[in-house]
């Protein structure tokens, strides 16, 4: 078993507050399911980057970024899995492309 904590970062009124709710259950689901985490030990968090201050291109930016710390670490085949897993669920709930999704799963 391995405890994760998520920090999701996005650009401000990108992503409401119900929708972000479904994503902390879905990354909850993720630890549980991959890591063995208990669901109700996985703190997510989420801070917006103010309007105007986040550009990609020379245009607004849409990226969101997820960034799981992982005490005590995993192999690397499972933190694979485990970003995989926040990928595909990340654009299957917000619609966004993976192109505009940072997933990181270091170890802390």
């Amino acid at each position: 078993m391995a405890n994760i904590t998520f920090r999701c970062t996005m650009q401000e009124g990108q992503v409401d507050e119900e929708t972000r709710a479904v994503l902390a259950d879905g990354l909850r689901r993720i630890a549980a399911e991959l890591l063995g985490a208990s669901a109700d030990d996985v703190p997510v968090s989420f801070s917006d980057i103010p309007a105007g201050f986040g550009f990609r291109g020379g245009a607004p930016s849409t990226t969101s970024l997820v960034r799981g710390a992982i005490v005590g670490g995993v192999d690397q085949e499972l933190r694979e899995q485990v970003m995989r897993a926040i990928i595909d669920m990340w654009t299957e709930i917000s619609g966004c492309t993976v192109d505009e999704l940072i997933v990181s799963a270091a170890d802390a």
